[in-house]
């Protein structure tokens, strides 16, 4: 039976990002996989509408059916989000594909969870994908794709973890604050930022325990602290490899110079890409923090075994001539020898032996303390 430390990492890489396989010889687009991984037994994901002018909130609905979704004509005022909190069936995708003229290319990618964040253009609609990483209830690091379709006034969002992020801009628009006075572009970046500044809380989740375990290996260089260190370790290597390409969709969306983007939300995708920046730029440093920890610790186990080994040498160096004289004693041939041990006739001659063999040992341990030898 494995202790709970070591099936952790087996764990962690299970709750991270898994395709539905392509199924091999499938055509462009297809919703199909090649494999079952457990996802079909997963309930529907939960579908959730909202529409919003200048004055706030119009329409909202929680829980709600595909079929009551529409997307907004073409000269719709206002902005229509409609959110999918969990993973979508292939039923799911395909509805939202009629219902709001999404690429199947693009279904596709979110139906199969496309892992590496970017940011594509499918004739009037834009298709951003970036990579939410997170702990579930267990405490474990999981990466869940939220996908984003931005059109002429509407943006579909689909957020494949279990916990909504986006309650928090919901409740922005319900109070009819700045959100509400722009188009779905920026709605748009609203929500790339929230999966952005989710970040920051696990890095300094992250940054805390590095602090700990510096003080834990300082005192104690355990086993368990070396498997913590390695397990922050392959958590900041999996938001390395998240957050990298996230970096390059903010950049890219900056540039875009197609007509669903204003001007305005140029300057706050800016705001976006240095949020991304100092989000690598500490991952780069607690990666250096966790390297420098590992190396500590392999520095603080090689001096405690050279203490240990140091101390059992003293001991060992002191007991020698000890055991030199107690050799020396036992070999009691003839007593009534004159070649034999004179000692062995006296009177006290085993206190005289102890004697000498304590002062042997306190003189060694005087002379070794002078020396700093321990």
């Amino acid at each position: 039976m494995k202790h709970p430390t070591a099936a952790a990492p087996a764990r962690r890489r299970r709750n991270g990002v898994r395709s539905r396989h392509y199924r091999p010889g499938s055509a462009p687009g297809s919703l199909q996989a090649a494999t079952s991984d457990g996802a079909a037994a997963a309930p529907p994901a939960r579908v959730s509408f909202m529409s919003y002018r200048e004055q706030g909130a119009v329409e909202e609905l929680r829980d709600a059916a595909l079929a009551d979704c529409k997307a907004p004509a073409a000269d719709a005022v206002g902005v229509t989000w409609l959110h999918l909190q969990g993973r979508p069936t292939a039923e799911q995708l395909q509805a939202l594909g009629r219902a709001f003229g999404l690429h199947p290319l693009a279904l596709e990618d979110v139906f199969h969870r496309e892992a590496r964040a970017k940011v594509e253009a499918f004739d009037a609609q834009q298709f951003v994908v970036l990579n939410r990483i997170h702990r579930d209830a267990a405490g474990d690091f999981r990466t869940d794709p939220v996908s984003f379709f931005l059109g002429r006034h509407y943006v579909v969002s689909i957020d494949q973890g279990a916990s909504d992020l986006f309650e928090p801009v919901r409740e922005r628009i319900r109070g009819e604050g700045k959100l509400c006075k722009y188009d779905a572009d920026f709605l748009l970046y609203t929500l790339l930022d929230a999966v952005v500044d989710s970040a920051f809380a696990l890095l300094e989740d992250l940054g805390d325990r590095l602090e700990g375990l510096e003080d834990e290996i300082l005192d104690d260089p355990s086993r368990a602290a070396r498997n913590r260190i390695h397990y922050i370790k392959r958590e900041l290597v999996v938001m390395r490899r998240a957050w990298w390409p996230q970096r390059e969709v903010i950049a890219t969306l900056m540039r875009d110079e197609g007509k669903l983007l204003a001007d305005h939300t140029h300057l706050y995708l800016r705001d976006c890409y240095d949020h991304c920046v100092i989000v690598i730029d500490f991952v780069e440093t607690y990666r250096e923090m966790a390297s420098g920890l590992l190396d500590t610790y392999l520095s603080a186990v090689s001096q405690r075994m050279n203490d240990i080994m140091k101390a059992l040498t003293i001991v060992a160096t002191i007991f020698l001539p000890l055991t030199f004289i107690t050799s020396l004693y036992g070999m009691n041939f003839d007593t009534s020898s004159p070649w034999n041990l004179p000692e062995l006739h006296w009177r006290f001659g085993y206190l005289y032996a102890l004697g000498v063999m304590l002062a042997i040992a306190v003189g060694m341990t005087v002379y070794f303390r002078r020396r700093r030898w321990f």
